[in-house]
């Protein structure tokens, strides 16, 4: 199979700063980069190995080996730097399989990842030698995965009203947050490496930062009113990336909520997202994002 980095010349500039409402000003960080561009284009529509049929979750580990919730497929597929694709499960009820899996997290080594069998209303977690187990059965409507920087693994439940933290071998719940924490209908988890907690809520159609004890502590939308968000990941800089299917973009924001950039139409060549949905970050900063209607994974650098 062809390196997985022999990708497209793509002919159009970064994505510049993001455009502001005439109420708020442009803030940037002059020690980092500002502008996004894209930079590899992975996939098509099919059914064929290296092939999606609307992909949703994505994860990366240290190694950069991408994982891809190809969720119209019914499986997840594992796609190293050089080119090589692995597939896990496929259609159905059973231990291997799955039905429309909407999320995937992977442990930094690489050597097992957890995936959100939405379908099935469980969890399973992978080794990639191919073995499955179901991981925990407290949740009712599994819909996200995240594993913090302790390596418990926090499950958004969107019909249980709750987001649960569950030790990742055997399942049994550790502490989580819940609707008397704002909770209503979480539809993802993300956490970051200082020990915070992101919750996406389809109900309230924001973001919110939580401490691993449930304390509140900011929403994204008191500074800036989300479109449909769905999935979200945090860098090592603090940034929080954001898939906003309602307007279908990409949106950056600092540590302190502020606008950093938004990606609707990656370069004319490309043409605009449709239903962007997860979003990962890779060992060097770069930025994954599945154009899941596109049927295609897109990756972006910063600049």
């Amino acid at each position: 199979m062809s390196d997985r980095f022999d990708f497209l010349e793509l002919d159009d500039g970064p994505v510049p700063a993001a455009k502001m409402d005439v109420q708020q000003e442009v803030t940037t960080d002059s020690t980092s980069f500002t502008r996004l561009r894209a930079v590899e284009v992975i996939g098509s529509k099919g059914s064929d190995v290296g092939q999606f049929n609307e992909p949703t979750g994505l994860a990366v580990d240290n190694d950069g080996t991408l994982f891809v919730s190809d969720t119209g497929n019914h499986r997840v597929q594992r796609i190293l730097m050089n080119g090589d694709v692995q597939v896990f499960g496929s259609a159905g009820s059973g231990k291997n399989e799955m039905l429309g899996p909407s999320a995937v997290t992977v442990h930094p080594l690489g050597q097992m990842f957890y995936v959100a069998d939405q379908g099935n209303h469980r969890v399973l977690v992978f080794r990639t030698n191919g073995a499955a187990n179901q991981i925990t059965k407290v949740c009712r409507g599994p819909c996200s995965v995240a594993l913090d920087s302790e390596g418990a693994l926090w499950i958004a439940d969107s019909i249980g009203e709750r987001v649960v933290r569950v030790d990742a071998t055997t399942g049994i719940v550790m502490g989580g947050l819940d609707r008397s924490m704002g909770i209503v209908r979480p539809i993802s988890v993300a956490c970051d490496k200082l020990k915070n907690i992101y919750v996406t809520d389809g109900s309230t159609n924001d973001v919110t930062r939580y401490t691993f004890f449930g304390q509140r502590l900011r929403a994204l939308g008191e500074l800036r009113k989300l479109h449909g968000p769905r999935q979200t990941a945090v860098d090592s800089l603090g940034r929080i990336y954001v898939t906003e299917q309602g307007v279908g973009r990409l949106h950056v924001f600092s540590s302190e909520g502020q606008s950093l950039a938004i990606v609707e139409t990656p370069t004319s060549k490309l043409g605009p997202l449709n239903q962007p949905s997860g979003v990962a970050i890779g060992p060097k900063g770069e930025v994954y994002v599945s154009d899941s209607n596109n049927h295609r994974i897109l990756r972006f650098a910063w600049e």
